[in-house]
Formats: C-alpha cells, sequence, structure tokens
C-alpha cells in the first residue's frame, strides 16, 4: 500500500496527525458499541492531554527556523 497507494481508487485515507484519529473515533458510534463509552471516551481523554502536550512543544527545527531571537 506505500508504494503503489496512489494507484488505489475509492480506499479511505488514515489519518494525518493524532487529532484527526483521535476526531474520527469521536464520531465512530460503530467502535463506541464495540468497545463501550466509557473505554473510547477515557482513551480520548487521554490521548487528547497527549496531543495537547505534544502540541505545546517547540522542536529545534521550529526554533532553528520559525523564531525571531
Amino acid at each position: 500500500m506505500y508504494t503503489e497507494g496512489h494507484k488505489v481508487r475509492g480506499a479511505k485515507k488514515l489519518p494525518l496527525n493524532l487529532l484527526d484519529a483521535l476526531r474520527a473515533l469521536d464520531k465512530s458510534t460503530v467502535l463506541r458499541s464495540a468497545l463501550g463509552a466509557p473505554l473510547v471516551d477515557g482513551f480520548l481523554k487521554l490521548k487528547t492531554q497527549e496531543w495537547n502536550d505534544y502540541s505545546r512543544h517547540l522542536t529545534q527545527w521550529e526554533r532553528t527556523n520559525t523564531l525571531d531571537i
């Protein structure tokens, strides 16, 4: 799929990042039903905090290339 993926027609695309995946999970009635809403909600809370922590972090590349110091 990685080398030939551009040739596949009609295939659903995977989320580009954790936040997109969390949003898709939050909307999924199938997974909520299969796993249970409390488990999904707990997982979403945990991983949303992980995403927020990640988003607050500046990489060395960002420091070097985007900050006017």
